[in-house]
C-alpha cells in the first residue's frame, strides 16, 4: 500500500492518478477486497496530513476487524509537490518509510514526477531484447526481425506511455536510442540515415507514437471510451460561445505555474489535439480515429 502527499503551489485543483478516494476507502474495500490500496490527499496545512492519517488508522481498524492482515513493511509514503512538508505517517504505530521513488502497475514514479527511473529501467531491458533478437534469429531479413522488435521490444518502450512520456530532450533521446540502434544493425541498412530506415520499413520514430498513443487516450476520455471522467481531466470549450475555429470537442487549456503539470498528460498535447481536423475527432470509434490519424502528417506536430 502507498500513502501519497501532494503539494501543490500551482493555480489548477486536477489530480491525477489511481486510487480510491481517500472518503470512500473503507466502504469501498469490503465489497470488492483489493491486494494493493492507495490513499491519496492534496496537502495545503497540517489538517490534510491529520485527514491522511485518520484515514490510515480507519483501513488498519477495518483490517483488524475482517482478519485480513495488512503487511506494514511494504507499505511506503511518497511525497509529491514543491514544499511539501514530508510529514510522516503510520500504520497501527509503526512508522511507513518515505521514499523517493515506488512502483505502481509496472511504472516508477518519483517524487519529481520526471520518470527517469522508469525510463532508464524500461531502455535498459529493450536494449537487451533487441540484442537477443539480433543474436538469436537465424534469419537476417530485415524486415522479419523489424517486426519482432515490434512485437517483443516496442511494447516495452511504450507500455501506459501517456502516464510518463518524457519532456526533457536527454530522454526523448535515450528512448529514441533503442530503434535507432536496432535498425542500424540490420542488413544493408547501417549507411543509411535513421529517417531513411524507418521509412524503408514503413514505422514511424517513438516519440511520433507516443503522441498518437496520447491523443488516442485523450480521444477515448473525450468520447468516453474508458471509464475516466472527462471532466475532472479537460475543459471542453463551448462551441456556442466560442469564436475560434476548430471542432467541437476543443479542450481549454488552463495556466500552469509549474513544468511538471504543464508537460503532464492532461497538458501537454491540448495543442495538437485542438488543431486536429473534425472528420478525426468525430470518428465513431477508436480504430477509425486511429486510421484517420495515420493518414495526416504529424512529423511536425
Amino acid at each position: 500500500m502507498s500513502a501519497i502527499s501532494q503539494c501543490y503551489n500551482g493555480t489548477s485543483n486536477h489530480t491525477t492518478g489511481i486510487g480510491f478516494a481517500l472518503g470512500h476507502i473503507i466502504s469501498t474495500v469490503p465489497e470488492a477486497i483489493q491486494s494493493y490500496v492507495k490513499l491519496y490527499i492534496i496537502v495545503n496545512d497540517i489538517l490534510d496530513s491529520a485527514t491522511l492519517q485518520k484515514g490510515l488508522d480507519d483501513l488498519a481498524n477495518w483490517s483488524e476487524k475482517w482478519q485480513l492482515k495488512i503487511s506494514v513493511p511494504k507499505c511506503q509514503t511518497l511525497h509529491l509537490g514543491r514544499g511539501n512538508m514530508g510529514i510522516s505517517y503510520n500504520i497501527s504505530n509503526v512508522d511507513l518509510p518515505n521514499v523517493r521513488v515506488v512502483k505502481d502497475l509496472g511504472i516508477t514514479i518519483d517524487s519529481r514526477l520526471d520518470y527517469s527511473d522508469h525510463i532508464n529501467a524500461i531502455v535498459t531491458k529493450a536494449h537487451q531484447r533487441a540484442c537477443l533478437i539480433l543474436r538469436c534469429f537465424k534469419s537476417k531479413e530485415p524486415s522479419l526481425l523489424f517486426r519482432a522488435f515490434s512485437t517483443y521490444v516496442r511494447p516495452l518502450l511504450e507500455y501506459d506511455s501517456p502516464v510518463w512520456s518524457p519532456r526533457y530532450a536527454h530522454l526523448i533521446n535515450k528512448l529514441e536510442s533503442v530503434q535507432r540502434r536496432f535498425t542500424k544493425r540490420l542488413r544493408g541498412f547501417r549507411q543509411i540515415s535513421y529517417t531513411e530506415r524507418l521509412a524503408r520499413l514503413h514505422s514511424e520514430t517513438l516519440e511520433l507514437r507516443r503522441l498518437k498513443l496520447d491523443l488516442t487516450m485523450i480521444f477515448c476520455i473525450i468520447r468516453g471510451f474508458v471509464n475516466i471522467e472527462c471532466d475532472r481531466l479537460f475543459s471542453i470549450i463551448d462551441c456556442e460561445t466560442s469564436r475560434t475555429r476548430g471542432h467541437n470537442f476543443r479542450i481549454f487549456k488552463e495556466h500552469s505555474n509549474i513544468n511538471c503539470r504543464l508537460n503532464s498528460f492532461v497538458c501537454r498535447n491540448i495543442n495538437v489535439w485542438n488543431s486536429l481536423p473534425a472528420h478525426i475527432v468525430d470518428s465513431d470509434s477508436v480504430a477509425v480515429f486511429k486510421r484517420r490519424l495515420s493518414s495526416i502528417n504529424m512529423s511536425c506536430s
